[in-house]
């Protein structure tokens, strides 16, 4: 009898660890979500930064060389510009990559009564979705980028004429307005999502400290 209330006691124990591990995992995963989410939004402003640098990279690269060679060169304040957007991409997608493992990791959660199953399966859909805008918008300025990088260094082209000089622009104004078109897509996600994640954290911190 003595073992059998042991035993019990025991299985009541780990179901009781259980059921606290499951708050505070998900507690510390809506944590790395917010995390991320900040990381990308700040990522993308920096991003827009270097796209409103541009027209001075533009004009400190022409200062370059009298006969436009500088743009030929991958160490000019345009191409810099590039890089350093090529890099913030790159960085936006290893934070969606991680989003998408934290919400497997919030969907392998164990059960728990005061978990919110609905939030939680919101936060889910949230973040699928604003994965899959993100990834067309990632994946769509880095080939755009590409382009870019061609289209200046077009520039040093010795038979380049004055159309084509000013061609260069119309190129670039193209290839914004479809990362624009993206970004758009992606930003409309931010604000209810944020408030979700928000309301969650709350939530689960109240009843971590309960």
């Amino acid at each position: 009898m003595k073992n059998k209330k042991l035993i019990l006691l025991g299985i009541t124990l780990i179901l009781l660890s259980g059921c606290g591990n499951s708050i505070e995992r998900a507690s510390r995963t809506i944590g790395l979500i917010q995390e991320n989410v900040t990381n990308i939004i700040g990522k993308i402003s920096e991003v827009q930064n270097q796209e409103s640098d541009l027209q001075a990279d533009f004009e400190e690269t022409l200062k370059e060389s009298d006969d436009l060679s500088a743009f030929a060169k991958d160490t000019n304040p345009v191409i810099g510009n590039i890089q350093e957007r090529e890099q913030l991409l790159t960085d936006i997608d290893s934070s969606r990559q991680d989003l998408l493992e934290l919400i497997e990791e919030l969907n392998q959660i164990p059960e728990h009564k005061d978990l919110p199953d609905e939030q939680t399966q919101k936060v889910i859909e949230y973040i699928q979705a604003l994965c899959e805008d993100l990834e067309l918008y990632v994946s769509n300025y880095q080939e755009n980028l590409k382009v870019e990088a061609d289209t200046f260094k077009s520039v040093a082209n010795p038979e380049i004429n004055h159309e084509s000089f000013f061609g260069v622009f119309d190129n670039i104004n193209d290839l914004a307005i479809e990362n624009n078109i993206n970004l758009d897509a992606v930003l409309g996600h931010f604000e209810s999502l944020n408030v979700l994640l928000v309301n969650l954290k709350v939530y689960l911190v109240n009843l971590t400290d309960k």
